[in-house]
């Protein structure tokens, strides 16, 4: 793995330990790892979520019959 280092102010860290405790993960380290992966995925997701939307409305310009009837000529 590789290690990277962030800076805090006090009262950030503070609430960081704090809630890592309280929470109970293993790590700062473990906690801010989840949150990084969380925010990927979410992130690929919406990417994946557009281009469904993209492609749906691209159907009705991929499934038009007149082309069908067109390319059939020449194909």
């Amino acid at each position: 793995m590789k290690t990277i280092t962030i800076k805090l102010p006090e009262n950030e860290a503070k609430d960081l330990d704090k809630f890592v405790t309280e929470r109970k993960y293993p790590s700062k380290s473990e906690f801010i790892r989840h949150l990084i992966m969380e925010k990927l995925d979410r992130n690929r997701k919406e990417n994946i979520g557009w281009m469904a939307l993209a492609e749906k409305s691209m159907e009705k310009i991929w499934n038009n019959k007149k082309d069908d009837e067109v390319w059939s000529k020449y194909l």
